[in-house]
């Protein structure tokens, strides 16, 4: 583990000190809940320190992460409060962050170290059958655990996927939502519920950028693209062989315009079917899986008689965002001690990105364009676009998953199997055309229930990867506990989750809540 140097030792020194300040000085959380006007005000939240240790020096870095997260309530009235949600951070993958300030709600790529995120900030009104909220706000639509079919209102950041929790990753977004709770009548379900909700504007996703360490090998071509020699004839003669240095650029795409036909819309009906709990669900907007459009240019070296050598290149990459229609249901049945749970959807339009690696690795294919660019560079013209051809395609896909979950003397166990089907494709993706995940979760409580062990995994059938997160929570007092965890990554390298297969990592983090 990449676990040498005075940034290593300052580090576990500072978490020392942070466990044996906070133990000495915060026996007991705090929070505060005060009264103005006969109106309630509560604040409360964490605050966090995370240290990574990676395992292969060769992978990037990722810094001390420190997360200050602050949660606000008040009762304006005796139907109206206003629930806000602020967090800070600190460190973390985003290694390249050359600024500090707030995220904005336009860009995919940006890095904002250290930083303040107003998560959540809406009204949230109380009537008899009615209610309403108004502002920033994070939804959980969905029954399965870490992967729902249904729950596409929030796009993600994806700087660090894998030890954030789901809710950290999410993003708020301003939107209006209404729900009413329809009479009961012989031929309605018990408890239904008919759910509304109008995002005005689109919030893209959150990337890390190139170089950074969750920044996917799949989105990353060799930084040398080598034509060999005989490829092509130039003048009458074959090509010789040469190399060309290729560099990597990541552009924000403007997001699309503020306008009513951009808008997101999402509605779900729930209710109560012979003791199971069923949901129905469509949604229509931009669909919050990350796809990209990769594009390069060639340059002509300083001097054109030096030609084939001295060209470099430059691959572009920039987030696309296209809207899909997706029509699902779920649904959770307790029976003892075990909890059902089965969620689908038919989602129609989805982009699926390539492994966009191969676009620029077979010289044989871009030959043609090789040529026509040496020509171009020889007559004066200084840079020629390179067509890579489709870097995504866009296909109807059924999102489906069922799982179950059983507690009995202190043990939790869930398993759960999801699977994404690609309707009508012949083009090989990062993801396969049936593509099936299997998801284990077990944890147990030891010493009074102070200590927490668990273990969450992950294996992807006909990918061919696997995912192991072990971990011990260790509740020092009421207000502060001590994490340690290891996170194993193993895989085919042309898959979603073994191309990360190299950033194997352990973690120490600490929290105190107040």
């Amino acid at each position: 583990m990449r676990l040498t140097g005075h940034t290593s030792r300052t580090s576990m020194a500072l978490l020392a000190g942070c466990v044996s300040a906070l133990t000495l000085s915060a026996p007991t959380a705090w929070a505060l809940r005060t009264t103005v006007g006969g109106r309630t005000i509560e604040l409360d939240g964490a605050a966090e320190i995370r240290e990574v240790f990676e395992t292969n020096r060769a992978t990037g870095h990722d810094r001390t992460l420190e997360t200050l997260r602050v949660r606000g309530a008040a009762q304006l009235t005796d139907w109206l409060h206003l629930d806000t949600s602020t967090v800070g951070v600190n460190g973390g993958p985003t290694f390249q962050a050359t600024k500090s300030g707030t995220f904005n709600l336009n860009d995919t790529f940006q890095d904002v170290s250290p930083a303040v995120e107003f998560e959540e900030a809406y009204l949230d009104a109380h009537f008899e059958a009615f209610d309403l909220q108004v502002g920033k706000q994070k939804f959980a639509w969905g029954k399965l655990d870490r992967q729902q079919p249904n729950d596409l209102i929030n796009p993600e950041r994806f700087v660090d996927p894998l030890l954030q929790e789901e809710d950290e990753r999410k993003i708020g977004v301003p939107a209006i939502q209404g729900s009413y709770s329809l009479p009961a009548r012989d031929w309605l379900p018990d408890d239904s519920r008919f759910t509304v909700v109008y995002a005005p504007i689109y919030v893209p996703y959150r990337f890390p950028n190139p170089g950074e360490r969750w920044f996917p090998p799949a989105a990353t071509p060799a930084d040398v693209f080598s034509v060999p020699a005989g490829l092509f004839e130039l003048g009458g003669h074959p090509n010789p062989a040469f190399s060309v240095p290729v560099r990597l650029q990541a552009i924000n795409a403007a997001p699309p315009a503020r306008q009513f036909q951009n808008s997101d819309w999402a509605a779900r009906w729930s209710g109560v079917v012979r003791g199971a709990d069923v949901a129905l669900y469509y949604y229509h907007g931009f669909d919050p899986t990350p796809a990209f459009s990769a594009a390069a240019i060639a340059f002509a070296p300083p001097d054109p008689t030096q030609l084939p050598n001295g060209i470099t290149a430059e691959t572009l990459l920039s987030p696309v965002f296209r809207t899909i229609d997706a029509y699902g249901t779920d649904a959770a049945y307790t029976w003892g001690g075990f909890t059902f749970r089965g969620e689908g959807a038919y989602v129609s339009g989805r982009p699926f990105s390539r492994d966009l690696r191969f676009l620029v690795s077979n010289p044989s294919v871009l030959a043609p364009q090789i040529k026509a660019g040496l020509i171009a560079f020889a007559h004066g013209i200084p840079e020629v676009p390179i067509d890579l051809g489709t870097s995504f395609v866009v296909h109807d896909a059924v999102e489906w998953g069922a799982g179950a979950d059983y507690a009995v003397d202190g043990y939790f166990l869930l398993l759960q199997a999801n699977q994404t089907d690609v309707l009508h494709n012949d083009i090989d993706l990062l993801i396969k055309n049936v593509d099936t995940r299997l998801l284990a979760n077990l944890r147990k409580n030891f010493l009074s229930d102070d200590l927490q062990a668990q273990l969450i995994g992950v294996y992807g059938i006909e990918s061919d990867y696997s995912i192991l997160l072990p971990r011990l929570t260790y509740r020092i007092t009421d207000a502060i506990d001590a994490r340690v965890g290891y996170l194993f990554i193993a895989g085919r390298s042309q898959s979603v989750g073994g191309q990360y297969k190299r950033n194997d990592e352990g973690y120490l983090r600490l929290r105190y809540v107040f």
